[in-house]
């Protein structure tokens, strides 16, 4: 199939580019704590994108430090932050260990990023509508398929999926690259057969094309062989079920894999800085709880439990204060 153009390095590029011509948007240190930082969350409209803007404002009431909220993506919050161009940034855990280690999506080590916390699961779901002739993985070959956005975490999960079942882009009739509300009305549209991603369940886009499409819609599952390639490929990974009535025409419980969102910040970030960042991420979890009820279960020992890679010494000093780390 023919190859589509990465869009992250113009990305960063232009980001660049407003920050050293419109400085008000760039990192600034004063007295050893930021006055202005950069953080990375995802497309306009998702859950990443909402977060962020409530905590930055949060975090800015908390200790004045201004947040700038930029469109990022898993992959690439992690680039922005190697990079300097952000300070924090969110991302899915089975992005970390790829990062650290250099693969998947990243081509060199990643190392200048430490977690604060996990907030809660990703969940990688395939739709089809009900009526769809598509059962299982194997059944997209020839198909329409919308996996995100190219380089998205749910982008790259889907070409292991893909591999695990012995196929691979080639494999399919069309791929189109864009946003899950995009992709939710090609769908309801015909204009493609199946769409799929890696967000919080439900995601408000899948309910709205559940209630849309005529006769509602069927979510695929992975086996068994599958969701344990996936382990081996990376242990960032774990099972989950989306849950019967998770969506109201799927009746069935649907096994997949799971990833915790997790907060990453600059490893020099300063010390001080960082343990205000985290207390005001975990003790905001009443407020992130009413923007979402994917965070209804998160608290200080979910944060530490499900945080993925080494904990900047920030975050450390509040866990130790608050007794959940020793």
């Amino acid at each position: 199939m023919k190859k589509k153009t990465n869009i992250f390095s113009l990305f960063i590029a232009l980001l660049i580019f407003s920050l050293v011509f419109f400085p008000g948007s760039s990192f600034a240190l004063e007295k050893n704590k930021p006055s202005t930082i950069t953080l990375g969350a995802a497309t306009v409209g998702g859950f990443w994108y909402v977060l962020a803007g409530a905590y930055g404002d949060a975090l800015n009431k908390y200790n004045g430090t201004v947040v700038n909220v930029i469109q990022g993506g898993s992959i690439a919050n992690i680039k922005g932050l190697e990079q300097g161009v952000f300070q924090m940034g969110l991302t899915n855990g089975q992005s970390v260990p790829e990062a650290l280690e250099g693969f998947g999506g990243f081509k060199e080590k990643q190392t200048s990023f430490q977690s604060i916390a996990g907030l809660y699961p990703n969940v990688f779901f395939i739709v089809v509508s009900a009526d769809s002739d598509i059962r299982t993985v194997k059944d997209l070959k020839g198909k329409r398929v919308s996996p995100g956005i190219k380089g998205y975490s749910g982008e790259l999960v889907f070409q292991s999926v893909l591999k695990a079942n012995g196929m691979s882009y080639d494999d399919l009739g069309k791929v189109n690259y864009v946003g899950t509300s995009d992709g939710a009305d090609l769908l309801r549209d015909g204009h493609i057969d199946a769409l799929l991603g890696m967000l919080n369940q439900p995601n408000s886009s899948i309910q709205e094309l559940d209630s849309t499409l005529r006769k509602g819609i069927r979510l695929l599952p992975l086996d068994e062989a599958t969701v344990k390639a996936l382990q081996a490929e990376n242990p960032g990974y774990a099972k989950f079920n989306i849950k019967a009535g998770t969506y109201k025409t799927e009746k069935r419980d649907i096994p997949t894999v799971s990833a915790f969102t997790v907060m990453l910040v600059r490893k020099d970030m300063p010390e001080q800085f960082v343990y205000d960042a985290t207390k005001v991420l975990v003790e905001g979890k009443k407020t992130w709880a009413q923007l979402s009820t994917v965070m209804a279960d998160f608290d200080e020992k979910v944060a530490v439990e499900t945080s993925v890679g080494p904990l900047h010494p920030g975050a450390i000093k509040y866990y130790k204060e608050v007794g959940v780390l020793k």
